[in-house]
């Protein structure tokens, strides 16, 4: 056996004994003169099953891995060798073979590759093997009530073959998606705190994601309709802080997943414009601050509810500090706040008109519906 095969299949002990193994496969009791006489022949059947893995499963050729297809030669040997000794009873453990194959699972993850190739070795061992098992039950006359449970004992055990190389093969996926997610989860952290770009480049090579030249930042309510939108969006990066779902992309991409989060769920999205990776972090300041003042009414719901920062440039600076505008705005609406409450009203009520409409004194008294004199009156005191 290889060095791979040696290294990665020695018993560890918490494999299933052959005992075990014959309860699971349910093998039904054989004259052991037949065992013994078929057990020269397995070794044939052993040939026959790598001779067609190597020539039809290209994964596995010699010319593909080697020290791979050195190692799965040894372990079908062996695993002929465990269903031959299953049969006879023997109290032996297959932890090695059931080790290897899930470690085959693992390798095949490991190196990229899809489920095709485990899939077209399982399923030519499978027909190999019953066909085999036919033919010698017929020579070594096998009686016919139990050729029916050992061919089923056989298919089981196939089966459990390939189960312990799927398991392998998951393993690794998972665990490759869970550390994916987890570094996206940590790239986004860093886009939308400002990180430099060196930390940033970093982060994106751990999960596969290549910086735009030009990134984008959407902002909307996170709820289960938004997140099952982005949800498949392996172009973005995207995660909910402080109840709002981000979403960090290339800008084409960032705007063609804000219209349809915002069509298929009625959510305003605000959007920020295209910035480069370092600048990512005011990108979702402004996207956030956008959706606050949607919220706030200062700024109106566009009827695609998709609202554009770079449209509303003016309003996001005016309302980027709250605090220090609302410092501002009472100390120049000192005189108008030391008014009572319903003078208060009424110069307020005046004095935004004329700001909006910049009418006449007549004008504004229609608008208002008073008299033209209490309209100068006001104004003289505003």
């Amino acid at each position: 056996m290889t060095a791979v095969v040696e290294e990665v299949v020695r018993p560890n002990g918490r494999g299933p004994h052959r005992s075990q193994l014959r309860e699971t496969l349910r093998v039904p009791g054989l004259d052991p003169a037949v065992v013994a006489a078929y057990r020269p022949q397995s070794a044939r059947l052993a040939d026959r099953i790598v001779g067609r893995i190597a020539r039809e499963v290209s994964g596995f050729a010699a010319a593909a891995d080697p020290q791979v297809k050195a190692g799965i030669d040894a372990a079908i040997t062996k695993a002929v060798e465990l269903f031959v000794d299953t049969v006879a009873g023997a109290p032996t453990q297959g932890t090695e073979v059931l080790a290897f194959y899930r470690w085959l699972g693992r390798h095949e993850a490991t190196v990229g590759h899809n489920l095709d190739a485990m899939q077209a070795a399982h399923h030519i061992a499978t027909q190999e093997s019953w066909e085999d098992l036919r033919r010698a039950s017929t020579e070594l006359g096998v009686p016919a009530h139990v050729r029916g449970p050992l061919g089923d004992a056989l298919i089981t055990y196939q089966n459990t073959l390939y189960e312990q190389a799927l398991m392998g093969f998951m393993e690794v996926r998972t665990s490759a998606a869970r550390e994916r997610e987890e570094a996206r989860a940590e790239l986004l952290v860093a886009l939308i705190g400002g990180a430099p770009a060196d930390q940033l480049r970093e982060l994106a090579c751990r999960c596969s994601w290549i910086l735009p030249a030009s990134i984008a930042v959407a902002v909307t309510t996170a709820d289960a309709a938004t997140s099952e939108v982005v949800a498949s969006a392996c172009q973005a990066v995207s995660g909910v802080r402080h109840g709002r779902l981000i979403v960090v992309a290339d800008a084409g991409v960032a705007e063609d997943l804000a219209h349809t989060i915002a069509s298929g769920t009625e959510h305003d999205v605000a959007l920020s414009w295209g910035v480069e990776a370092e600048q990512v972090h005011d990108a979702a300041r402004w996207a956030g601050r956008a959706l606050d003042l949607v919220r706030d009414r200062v700024i109106e719901s566009p009827d695609d509810h998709v609202v554009r920062c770079q449209d509303h440039t003016s309003r996001l600076c005016l309302h980027a500090d709250p605090a220090l505008r609302q410092l501002a705005d009472e100390a120049v609406l000192a005189p108008l706040l030391e008014q009572s409450p319903k003078r208060r009203v009424a110069l307020a009520e005046t004095m935004l008109l004329w700001l909006q409409t910049r009418d006449s004194a007549p004008a504004l008294a229609a608008r208002l519906g008073i008299h033209d004199q209490t309209v100068r009156h006001r104004l003289r005191r505003l």
